[in-house]
């Protein structure tokens, strides 16, 4: 009988034969929470399983460590008009035919219509049903596209397959008739809390001269008899319908008012709308303040005499306004806010300073929390904003390098390197006890490798069921998983609606500042976001916690920036829910559902 080779090295005194190295989705898990490049000789990385080999190219891109390679290819990093008009030229699937014509809109380029050459009537049969091209349609004839009879053909087809929807068709007329494009608008469409959004987005882009008019009359009050709606292309709305998208068509007005604001707008008068007073109206419209160049004098003082009811959240969201007309307002409300309770509310402190504070090292100190991250990431910019020394400049962010936040520390490490460029990358702070359980959570999901299904439940009982995916973001998805089930999204508002792009949610303030008091890392891949995706909200690289959003339409410009954890289950059911979300819907609760329970 032969003798075991391993056994006869190991007589023989001889080393054992190298095992074939392996790069487990483990290892990638861990690899990606250290933020440290595993090393693999190139020998190594030659022998690896083909599925490892992937695995590990992904994780350092993913890491973005120096020298790491580059997660996104040229076109998706830095689009250019050559790159998207060769790739629209070569484009057949809805997907890569979606895409050119979404970049080469971006790009404002007038032959962005030859993403959909060579697309006929019969190709309407197979066009995907959500994959909406009202939007992108209306922005190429804008930028000097041509519809030609072929075309013409292929969307005659989508409208008799039933989908083109009635909304965004209208709210694509509403822009090219504002343009000068169009005569008329289509026939009117319902008025719901989705359609008045959309609507009142495309209302929105146009000028404010062409919006002027209708604006100081039509909104006066929250009226069905508004001259506003028909000249949307709104059947006219009940009164709970208007009161229900109350929130939203403030949001709208707010954004709508153009920089600088006329004074005009003041002066509109008009009986109070019935949601004013609510926390995410007030929030939006805080936000207009600045616009003016002056407030009327009974506005200043009814500004002064609200500041002491407000909480700070809203204090530090309203600084930006008080700071252009109440100045010595503002400095009371920055320095109350800088020693708050509240981290998003100080770094809004942080953010209106224009020059270092004396007391600097104490506001660090301050800092020096993983939940204060917020503070930090206006802190560290604002070095320069404030022109200290360059020697003290480089001395901060080298203490930031050793921040409990792994977050703090990449921020502090990307300004240092631009000053330093052979600065060390930053190693991570030890696990706190919110990562050992998400680690630990992730871990385990990923092990499992089947989806995990979570459902929101939204007022009315709305419902959305998630599945998300822990094999390509297992920390993300392990991060969602563990706030669902200790409620903390329970009774929030969803902050943030844009017809045809995405719903946002998942904000402890009920607007979309904050999240959990901590970040976790991104998990970026090349997975597309097409309708109905899933996705982390973000204020930066590594900046993910509790919000995240729902693509209503495909997003390609998101992929591989925003770490896509998923997407929503029965499409047809959940766009039905999302597309008529009003702003500021309450998500009644979130459950985590167990494997085989049904919808």
């Amino acid at each position: 009988m032969e003798m075991p080779m391993r056994l006869a090295l190991a007589l023989l005194g001889l080393p054992l034969l190298a095992t074939s190295p392996v790069f487990t989705a483990k290892d990638a898990l861990q690899a990606e929470w250290r933020r440290q490049a595993p090393t693999f000789s190139d020998a190594e990385k030659r022998q690896l399983p083909q599925v490892d080999r992937v695995r590990l190219e992904q994780t350092l891109a993913r890491i973005g460590a120096p020298g790491a390679p580059a997660l996104l290819p040229p076109e998706l990093e830095k689009p250019t008009l050559e790159s998207w008009e060769a790739k629209a030229s070569l484009a057949k699937l809805p997907q890569d035919r979606f895409t050119a014509l979404y970049f080469l809109n971006r790009l404002k380029s007038p032959r962005a219509l030859t993403a959909l050459n060579g697309l006929t009537a019969d190709d309407a049969k197979t066009w995907p049903k959500f994959l909406h091209l009202e939007a992108g349609l209306a922005t190429a004839r804008l930028n000097g596209g041509q519809v030609g009879p072929e075309l013409q053909g292929f969307l005659d087809g989508l409208q008799q397959a039933g989908k083109v929807d009635p909304v965004r068709a209208q709210a694509a007329r509403l822009r090219l008739v504002m343009a000068g494009k169009e005569k008329e608008l289509l026939p009117a469409v319902a008025a719901t809390p989705g359609s008045l959004l959309a609507l009142l987005d495309a209302w929105n882009r146009a000028p404010w001269e062409k919006r002027r008019a209708i604006t100081l009359v039509g909104f006066q009050a929250l009226d069905p008899a508004s001259p506003a709606w028909p000249a949307m292309g709104l059947v006219r709305p009940d009164q709970a319908t208007l009161e229900t998208a109350c929130v939203g068509i403030l949001s709208r007005l707010s954004e709508g008012t153009p920089d600088p604001a006329p004074e005009e707008i003041l002066k509109m008068g008009g009986a109070p709308w019935a949601c004013a007073n609510q926390p995410l109206a007030q929030w939006y419209a805080a936000q207009t303040l600045p616009k003016f160049k002056a407030l009327l004098p009974d506005q200043l003082s009814g500004l002064r005499a609200s500041l002491s009811a407000l909480d700070s959240g809203m204090l530090g969201t309203l600084l930006p306004g008080l700071r252009k007309h109440l100045p010595e307002v503002a400095d009371k409300a920055q320095a109350q806010l800088l020693t708050c309770a509240d981290p998003v509310a100080r770094a809004a402190a942080i953010d209106d300073m224009t020059k270092a504070p004396s007391d600097l090292d104490a506001l660090i100190q301050r800092l020096w929390k993983t939940e204060e991250y917020d503070g930090v990431q206006v802190l560290l910019p604002a070095l320069a904003k404030w022109k200290l020394p360059e020697d003290r400049r480089r001395a901060i962010l080298q203490r930031f390098l050793t921040h409990p936040c792994w977050t703090a520390r990449l921020d502090a490490w990307t300004a240092l390197s631009k000053l330093e460029p052979k600065t060390p990358w930053p190693m991570v702070p030890s696990p706190a006890a919110t990562d050992r359980m998400i680690l630990k959570e992730a871990t385990r999901l990923a092990a499992l490798g089947r989806p995990v299904r979570m459902r929101l439940i939204f007022g009315g009982n709305r419902q959305v069921v998630l599945k998300l995916d822990p094999i390509n973001a297992p920390m993300n998805v392990a991060n969602l998983v563990i706030l669902a089930r200790k409620g903390f999204f329970n009774g929030r508002l969803v902050p943030r609606v844009v017809p045809d792009f995405v719903v946002q949610m998942g904000s402890p303030c009920d607007t979309m500042d904050g999240g959990p008091g901590y970040t976790v890392r991104c998990e970026n891949s090349l997975a597309w976001y097409g309708p109905g995706s899933v996705g982390m909200a973000l204020s930066g690289k590594d900046t993910g916690g509790s919000q995240f959003f729902i693509t209503t339409n495909a997003t390609p410009h998101l992929t591989g920036k925003y770490t896509r954890v998923g997407e929503v289950e029965a499409l047809d059911q959940a766009m039905k829910v999302l597309d008529d979300l009003e702003l500021g819907a309450k998500l009644e609760r979130v459950e985590i559902l167990a494997p085989g329970t049904k919808r």
